[in-house]
């Protein structure tokens, strides 16, 4: 009884998926709906993440630490490769940024 029940569910599941009955996922219309465009990362979207302010006087820890929420920041705002460093920098503060502006 139990596994008719579960069975029906999935069926009702399966059926409610294409409403076409093909997989197409176009209701029938004709016009199957096409997936959403990645959104390209812009720097309101990078400081929504939060990331992390880097000061560079914690030593190796902090930036291992630093360095790691980075990565995940860029992960979960999508940041192109091309904006990585240019955002990254914009955390950077006193000693960090200074060392930075020397060097670049």
């Amino acid at each position: 009884m139990i596994d008719q029940g579960v069975t029906a569910a999935l069926a009702a599941r399966d059926a409610l998926r294409s409403t076409n009955g093909d997989d197409s996922h176009n209701s029938g219309t004709g016009v199957r709906r096409t997936e959403r465009a990645a959104h390209e990362c812009t720097y309101t979207d990078f400081l929504k993440c939060p990331p992390l302010p880097f000061k560079g006087t914690k030593g190796v820890v902090s930036l291992s630490q630093w360095c790691e929420r980075m990565d995940f920041v860029f992960h979960i705002s999508n940041c192109t490769a091309e904006n990585q460093v240019k955002f990254a920098t914009s955390t950077l503060y006193s000693v960090a940024l200074t060392l930075w502006n020397t060097h670049v």
